[in-house]
C-alpha cells in the first residue's frame, strides 16, 4: 500500500509506527488484531513480552550499558481507539485503514477520528524500543486494551509485575502542558422503560434534528462550552409541548458517552394542525441556538422535515413525559473549576448518548471530578432523577481519579528537560480527562511517580482529529533527553 505520510518526515521512527498502526482496526472491544501486532512487533525486535487474557501487551528491554540498574521506567498508552465519522461516509472500522492525510504542520483524517489518541503515544513508546544507541533505563511499554469505553484493560492487567519506579504515560496532548493528575468518575447509564401505543388518528411523521456541532472530547473539550446535541434536542421538545400536542416515535443522539454529542434526533407524530406553530417554533429555536453558540459552533443547523417511513408505535403519554423530563432536568457540562489550580475544570457531566430501543430509552452519562465525593454525588443525582420517572440507572465502568502530588521529580526532571531542549517553559497541571494511572498505579500496590505527556493533539473523539508534526518531533527528543538522564 502506497505511503500516506512522506518518507523522510521527521521523526521518521514515530510515524512510520503510527502509520502501519492505522492500517490495523482497534475499535474498543475490538482490539485483537491490534493486540496481535504488538506481539509480532516484540519479536521483530527480540524483545520479552507478555499478552494477557484481555489482550493487554507489556513489553521489556534492559537498560542500556551503564543503566542496567538504573530504577526502571513504565511507558503506558492504550491500543484502542474512538471511532467516529462523519454522516454519509462508508469507513468501515473493523477492516479500513485509517485515510491519514499531511495538511502543513498536521496530521489529521477527514471523514473519521484519526487514532491519534492514544496511536501517537503508543508509536512514540514503541519508536524507543527500536532505537539501538539511546541511552535509557530499563524500560516496560505497558499497552492496554479498552481504555475509551471503560477502562477494563488497565482495571484487569495484573499490575503487581511491573517493577518501574518511574511511570510516562502517553495519554495527554497539548504542547508544553504535562498531566500531574486526572479526574475519576464512573460511565453512568439511565433506563426509562417504554410503554408503546398507537399513533393519533390523522398526526403525521415529522424527523426534528440538532446537527452541525463540533462536539469534541467529553473532557477536555467541556472548556470549549460546545452545544451538547442531546439537551439542546430536549429543550427544544420541551418548548414544542408548550405550544401543542405530538407523540414520539424514537429519540437518539450521540455515539459515545465519552464524546460531546454533534448530532440528535426525534421522530414525531403531529396533528396537521400543529405544523405551522411547530415551524414557526423550530425557527424561533434555530435563531436562538445560532445566537448561543455562535462562537463555540457555527455550524448549527435544526431541521424539521416529513419523515418518510411508517410509523406504526409510539410513546405513551408517560412515558413521553418521563424521557422529556429527563433529558431536560438531567446534569450536563461544567458543574466546578477547581479551587486551588485556576481556570482547571474540577467537575462536569456529559450526556454522551440516547438510544431507544422496544424496550427502553437509554442514556449514557460520563462523570468526572478530581474529588471522588463529587462524582459520587453525580451518580446519585442520575439515579434520583431516573427514579422520578419511573426508570432505574447503574454503572457501567469506573475510572479512578488520579491524586495531584506536589512533590514529584518526575515532574520536575520534565520541566527542566523541557526548558534546557526548548528555552521555554513548560507546567504540570492537574487535567479534566480520564486517565488509566488512577488505576494502574492502585493495582501496584505501591507508590509511583507519575506524569502524563505528549504533542499538541486536537478534535480528540471527532472526524478531523489531527496532530501536529512540529510538536511530536519536540516530544521525541524530550523523551530521549528524559530517559537518558534518568
Amino acid at each position: 500500500m502506497e505511503r500516506m505520510i512522506p518518507k523522510g518526515l521527521e521523526p521518521e521512527a514515530v510515524l512510520e509506527i503510527f502509520e502501519e498502526i492505522s492500517k490495523v482496526p482497534r475499535a474498543s472491544r475490538h482490539e485483537e488484531e491490534i493486540s496481535k501486532w504488538l506481539v509480532n512487533f516484540a519479536e521483530r525486535y527480540n524483545l520479552d513480552y507478555v499478552q494477557d487474557e484481555m489482550g493487554n501487551v507489556l513489553i521489556r528491554k534492559p537498560g542500556t550499558p551503564g543503566k542496567e540498574d538504573h530504577p526502571a521506567v513504565i511507558l503506558q498508552s492504550h491500543m484502542d481507539m474512538v471511532c467516529e465519522k462523519v454522516p454519509g461516509s462508508d469507513h468501515d472500522f473493523m477492516k479500513d485503514p485509517i485515510q491519514i492525510t499531511v495538511e502543513g504542520d498536521k496530521i489529521t483524517a477527514k471523514e473519521t477520528t484519526l487514532g491519534a489518541d492514544n496511536g501517537l503515544g503508543l508509536s512514540l513508546s514503541l519508536a524507543l524500543l527500536t532505537l539501538e544507541d539511546a541511552p535509557h533505563p530499563p524500560l516496560e511499554v505497558l499497552v492496554t486494551v479498552d481504555e475509551e469505553l471503560g477502562l477494563t484493560g488497565a482495571e484487569k492487567f495484573d499490575a503487581s509485575q511491573l517493577k518501574g519506579e518511574y511511570f510516562i504515560n502517553t495519554d495527554s496532548g497539548t504542547e508544553g502542558v504535562f498531566t500531574v493528575g486526572s479526574a475519576g468518575g464512573p460511565t453512568v447509564s439511565a433506563d426509562i422503560p417504554i410503554v408503546w401505543t398507537s399513533p393519533a388518528e390523522g398526526s403525521v411523521p415529522y424527523r426534528l434534528c440538532i446537527d452541525g456541532l463540533l462536539g469534541g472530547h467529553s473532557g477536555g473539550d467541556i472548556h470549549r462550552v460546545r452545544g451538547n446535541a442531546n439537551k439542546l434536542l430536549f429543550r427544544l421538545l420541551d418548548a414544542l409541548e408548550r405550544k401543542g400536542d405530538y407523540e414520539v416515535a424514537n429519540v437518539r443522539g450521540g455515539m459515545a458517552g465519552n464524546a460531546i454529542p454533534r448530532e440528535a434526533e426525534a421522530v414525531l407524530m403531529i396533528p396537521s394542525e400543529n405544523l405551522e406553530t411547530f415551524r414557526e417554533e423550530v425557527k424561533k429555536y434555530y435563531d436562538i441556538y445560532k445566537a448561543e453558540y455562535r462562537v463555540s459552533d457555527p455550524g448549527i443547523t435544526v431541521t424539521f422535515e416529513p419523515y418518510e417511513e411508517a410509523v406504526s408505535k409510539v410513546f405513551a403519554r408517560k412515558t413521553m413525559d418521563g424521557v422529556i423530563d429527563f433529558g431536560v432536568f438531567c446534569e450536563n457540562g461544567i458543574l466546578r473549576m477547581f479551587q486551588d489550580v485556576e481556570d482547571v475544570v474540577e467537575s462536569s457531566n456529559n450526556l454522551g448518548c440516547v438510544t431507544t430501543d422496544e424496550e427502553k430509552v437509554t442514556f449514557v452519562f460520563v462523570t468526572r471530578s478530581s474529588l471522588e465525593s463529587i462524582y459520587q454525588t453525580m451518580v446519585l443525582n442520575i439515579d434520583r432523577l431516573a427514579r422520578n420517572v419511573g426508570g432505574s440507572s447503574h454503572k457501567d465502568y469506573d475510572c479512578l481519579e488520579w491524586p495531584y502530588e506536589p512533590d514529584s521529580a518526575i515532574r520536575k526532571l520534565f520541566i527542566d528537560v523541557y526548558r534546557d531542549l526548548f528555552d521555554e517553559e513548560a507546567i504540570g497541571v492537574p487535567c479534566h480527562i480520564g486517565l488509566e494511572c488512577g488505576i494502574i498505579a492502585q493495582n501496584m500496590g505501591r507508590k509511583v511517580d507519575m506524569i502524563s505527556i505528549g504533542p499538541e493533539t486536537k478534535e480528540l473523539h471527532k472526524p478531523g482529529e489531527w496532530f501536529s508534526i512540529s510538536s511530536t518531533q519536540k516530544y521525541w527528543k524530550l523523551l530521549q533527553e528524559v530517559l537518558k538522564r534518568l
